[in-house]
Formats: structure tokens, sequence, C-alpha cells
């Protein structure tokens, strides 16, 4: 028998170091890989041979009819849809497929380590392989899928494309993650996972990173993306039998789709052993056109025993309050479920909100004292601070994320914005415009965070410095006497371009959702436009101010999004200023005006009803009207 063996060996041998290309032509009476018409010289490949197969060659689903366990040295398919059955073989040097969709329905076993590689628009699905001790790379921006693994080697994924693990067979080795989509669906409990990907492509979040629905075993984010759910079930639950470790470069992207862990629901890491956050990254994420609904809690680490959660999320002690992607807002508890499980709990986000209770705050710039006047709604207490020049326009949004709005002012006389932090209380300052811009700041990125962004009304172009990568941005929209607008129309959560044109009353949008252009007329020369949400639908209503003394007709004229139902409100006389916002937590803006006359507002809320308050000076600019005209 070991002679057997030594000749198998040397044969083996032989055949690699004198290894040929055979070309599939398909051109055979039958499909067989033994066949020699099937091949493009008319000789069948021997062991050892490199077997190439063409796009559009004859025969895709072929059948190898060779011996058990005939070695080959490599398999390049060009592209078409292959289907490869019959006897098992074994690889020595990988396989590349170039193009198409190939299935291996023959079972692959490795001789060595080596690469699996799809190139951009192909697909490898490989029904069974047992890669034994053998380090096994998957490489390529395509997709390479493993139906069922067995050995212990390491697996490693190289390249932006996507490949997927879906069951096991005593499989131990060991998942590192470098570049693009890992998704792990079996239940592999002894093999360790680092994931050490970029988390940024292009400035924005990459899809990419390490999930599935399975059980791994020790897993740490060393940096890049954690997420749960597979490739055809977004959302689902991964288990990390061993614990999680994350460091700073680490982020936790958790799909919501749903108010239940799992399929159709939100993701959630299910961990047995020890969860270290480090100042890791939480990412939030409305998914599939589901809105969070305020109020929902989402467990979206279960960690097991009694064991508390060591350390938190960057930025996020426990009870805070960070804004999410979407327009969303949340507040994190790293005792909730049980009592050390990580949830997140929807909270309201509102425009002009400076203590993070959802609620728009009464609040105005005093340019004679170059200060910030604040009524906050949460604790109802006031509080000044100087933060600007009575010259400089007021940009207030919320820069860092943390559901409160940042003081703000851009500089026309050098292009220059200065904000001031709230989750930091620290000061930032970036040259980004220049004069004559109008400051428009926006979640142009989806990341909750408002980004810097001007309109110049002397060549009608949008400059946008996005928070996520510095990505810089600029598009043409709109002419010299338009009027920008902060909208987000088509209720995406990321900010459209938006101008109204007072020469002929006009509404002009470019949706992120579908680059598509859309434009309507609604107001006439002379109105304010005021658009925000007034029907807590989740996209901007179109809206404009035209004050008169005659009580019989409107001031406010509304025409709310999707189904262009129009109504005015008599709210205001001239002189007085629109300050919509959402005064009563409700996600609806509420039709209020400011009164410099007598310094009172007059609040029309949506929900708790009519209230005035007084508060501010005659030259005052109240904060909710920062981007009225």
């Amino acid at each position: 028998m070991r002679y057997l063996c030594l000749i198998t060996l040397i044969l083996s041998t032989a055949a690699s170091a004198f290894s040929a290309t055979k070309t599939w032509d398909g051109g055979g009476g039958d499909a067989n890989w033994n066949t020699a018409a099937n091949w493009s010289t008319d000789v069948a490949p021997v062991a050892g041979d490199d077997l190439v197969f063409p796009a559009a060659a004859l025969q895709q689903t072929n059948n190898n009819n060779f011996f058990l366990l005939t070695s080959f040295n490599s398999i390049t398919v060009e592209g078409g849809t292959y289907t490869f059955g019959g006897n098992p073989i074994r690889l020595v040097n990988g396989l590349t497929v170039n193009a198409g969709t190939t299935t291996f329905n023959l079972a692959i076993s490795l001789n060595g380590p080596q690469t699996f590689s799809a190139a951009t628009g192909g697909t490898a699905t490989v029904a069974i392989i047992s890669i034994g001790s053998f380090p096994l790379t998957v490489d390529g921006a395509g997709i390479v899928g493993f139906g069922l693994i067995s050995g212990s080697g390491a697996v490693t994924k190289n390249g932006s494309g996507a490949s997927a693990i879906i069951a096991a067979s005593g499989f131990s080795g060991p998942i590192n993650l470098n570049n693009g989509i890992f998704v792990v669906d079996a239940s592999i409990p002894s093999s360790v996972v680092t994931v050490n990907n970029p988390t940024t492509t292009g400035g924005g979040l990459a899809l990419s990173g390490f999930g599935g629905t399975g059980t791994v075993g020790a897993t740490t984010v060393t940096q890049g993306v954690i997420s749960a759910g597979t490739l055809t079930s977004p959302t689902g639950i991964l288990n990390l039998s061993n614990g999680v470790t994350f460091t700073s470069n680490g982020t936790y992207l958790c799909k919501i789709a749903g108010p239940a862990p799992g399929s159709s629901g939100h993701d959630q890491l299910n961990v047995t052993g020890t969860v270290n956050l480090a100042n890791a990254r939480l990412a939030p994420l409305p998914w599939n056109g589901y809105l969070p609904v305020i109020g929902d809690e989402y467990k979206i680490i279960n960690n097991d025993g009694s064991d508390p959660v060591v350390g938190t999320f960057v930025s996020l002690p426990e009870g805070s309050i960070f804004a999410g992607a979407l327009n969303t807002a949340f507040r994190v508890s790293y005792t909730g479920g049980d009592g050390n499980d990580v949830t997140i709990k929807r909270v309201p986000r509102a425009q002009f909100d400076f203590d993070a209770d959802g609620k728009t705050d009464i609040s105005a710039f005093r340019p004679s004292a170059n200060n910030w006047n604040i009524q906050y709604s949460g604790t109802n207490s006031a509080s000044a601070q100087l933060w600007g020049f009575g010259t400089d326009s007021i940009a207030p949004a919320d820069y860092d994320g943390d559901n409160k709005t940042d003081l703000a002012v851009f500089r026309p006389s050098n292009g220059t914005w200065y904000v001031f932090n709230s989750a930091t209380s620290t000061g930032t300052t970036i040259q980004f415009g220049a004069a004559g811009d109008l400051p428009m700041p926006n979640d142009f990125d989806g990341d909750g965070r408002a980004d810097l962004a001007v309109f110049r009304p002397s060549n009608g172009v949008w400059y946008q410095l996005r928070s996520i990568g510095s990505q810089f941005f600029a598009q043409q929209f709109g002419a010299n006497g338009d009027i920008p607008q902060m909208v987000d129309y088509d209720g995406d959560g990321i900010g459209d371009l938006c101008v109204f044109r007072p020469a002929d009353g006009t509404w002009h949008f470019y949706q992120s959702s579908n680059s598509s252009y859309v434009a309507f007329p609604f107001g006439t020369a002379g109105d304010k436009p005021i658009a925000a949400d007034y029907d807590g639908d989740g996209k901007t209503d179109v809206a404009v101010f035209r004050a008169t003394a005659d009580s019989n007709l409107p001031d406010f004229y509304i025409l709310t999004s999707g189904t262009f139902n129009y109504y005015g409100l008599s709210w205001g006389v001239p002189g007085d200023l629109p300050v919509v916002g959402d005064y009563d937590g409700d996600a609806k803006a509420d039709v209020a005006i400011f009164r410099p006359s007598n310094t009172t507002w007059y609040l029309l809320r949506s929900t708790a009803g009519f209230t005035s308050v007084v508060f501010g000076a005659v030259n005052d600019r109240p904060v909710p009207a920062a981007y009225v005209p």
C-alpha cells in the first residue's frame, strides 16, 4: 500500500511540474471532462493541468468524470453560466472567476495554500470545500460563497467583494477579514474572528464588514464594521461564543428594520463572554424604509450572564442621547434588558433643540451683545453665551451628532465657520466659503451630523464639506436671486438641494434618493419660504409666510409633500418673523411667529395648542428664523 501512495505522490508531483493549460469548448457528444472533443485541442486534460472555461463555450453544465479526487493545478472561468458537477477534485493553485455566475456542485479539496478569486460581476459558489490545514485566501471584487466548509486552515478575506460561509462540518479555522464583506451563517464556535477592514470608502460608510446569523468564536474588531444579517436577509442575530472586543477604530453598524431582533427586525450581537466596547463607534441605521418609532427600545447587544459591559461607545456615556442616521435620535444604555445589555431607545429630534429633549427651544442671537440667549424647554431655565459677532450670519445646527443644536456662525468677511460643539464644549474654526455665500448646513451624508455647506448666489453652486471623510462636494443648482432652503423633501434622511425662486414663485428640488429633479409653483414674489415637516411624515413640506393685517387672509400657506394638500392659517401681522419649529416634541413643525414690537413669541403647537412667551429684545435674531430671508 505504501508503494501505491508513493507512486501516486510522484505522479501528482510530476503532473504539477509539467502542467498544461486545457481550454473547454464543449464540442463533444456529451458533457464529460474526460471526453477529448470537449477541449479546444481535442486532447483531454490530465492530473495537474490548468483548466480554462471561456465565456462563450458550449455545454456550460458539465460533469467531471475523472477518478475521485483527481488533482488539477487551477481552474479559471472567463464568464458565462457554468455549473460543474461530478466527482470531487483537488486543487493546487486556486480558482478564478473573471465574470459570470459559476456553481461548483462537485466537492473541492485543497492540496496546498491558495487563493479563490472572483472579479467584479463574477460569482463563484462552491457547494462543498475541504481546506484541511491549508490557508485559503478569498480575493477580488466579486462574490465567493461556500455551502459547506470543513478543515482547520485560516480563511482570509481580501478584496472589496463579498464572501459567505453558509454551513460547516467540523471547521475550526480562524477568519481574518481585511476588506469587503464576510458573512457567516454556519455554526463555527471555535473559529476566532479578526475584523481589520476599512470603515469608509469614497467619503461614506462602506458596504463592508463582518456579519451573518451563525455562530463564531472570540471576535476582535480591530478596524472596520461588524453587523449582523445575511446577503439575502440583511438583518439578523449574530452569535459570538467567546466574547467581543472592539478598539476605538471599530464600528458596530446596527441595522433597524423592525422592533424585534432577527430577520425582518433589527440586528443584534448575542454575546457569550465579555463585551468590551473600548470607545468604538455605534451607528444605528434605519433599514428598508423602516422608521424607528419614538419610544421603542432595541436590544442591540444581548450580553449573557450578569457580567457588566466593559467601556462605552465613543462619546456615549450611560443614558446619553445621540443623533442617528436618517434624521433619528436615540438614548443609549449599557444596563438595559436584564441589567447588562446594550439598548438604544428612539427619542424625538427637533431643529433648534439645545437640550436634546426633542423640542425646539425659544432662542435668539443678540447682535448688539454678541451673545446667544436660550430658554430651555426641558428645564424651563435660561442661559446666555457669547459666540460670534453681530455682523456674522448665525448657522445653528447639530454638527457633532449629540442631538443638541450647536452654536455656530458663518463670517462672510473671511468665509470662516465658528462652531461651538455641545458634546465637548470646544470650539472649531474652519474656513469654507467666501464673501457673499449663504450658510446652509444640512446632513448631506446621512450620518446624523450637519455638514458645512454654502450656497453661492453669484454662480448658483452649492458647496459642501461633508462630515464623513471630510468629503468635498459641489453642484450647480439654482441661480442668483434664489433663496436656498434646508430640506429633506424625499424623506430619506439625507439633505436635498432646494431653492425657492421669488421671480416666479417656484420651488426647485434635487432629490438625494434618486438624483431626480422636481419643480412646481407655490408662492409669489415677496413671500418668505419656511419649508418644514408640518405633518410629521418625515418629508419636508413647502410653505411660505406672507404677513397681512387682514385677519381674514392667511399668513401661513402650507402644501404637504406627497399628498399635496393645501391649507392656510391666519397667524401674524406685518413685521412679525416666522419661527417655525417643533415646540411640543410631536415630530410636527408648529406654526409660530416672533413679534419684535413686544418681544413675544406666539406658538400654535400642533399637539399642545396655543401659548405665548415673552423672550428677547427688539433687534434680536430668533434662532428658529436663522435660515429665513
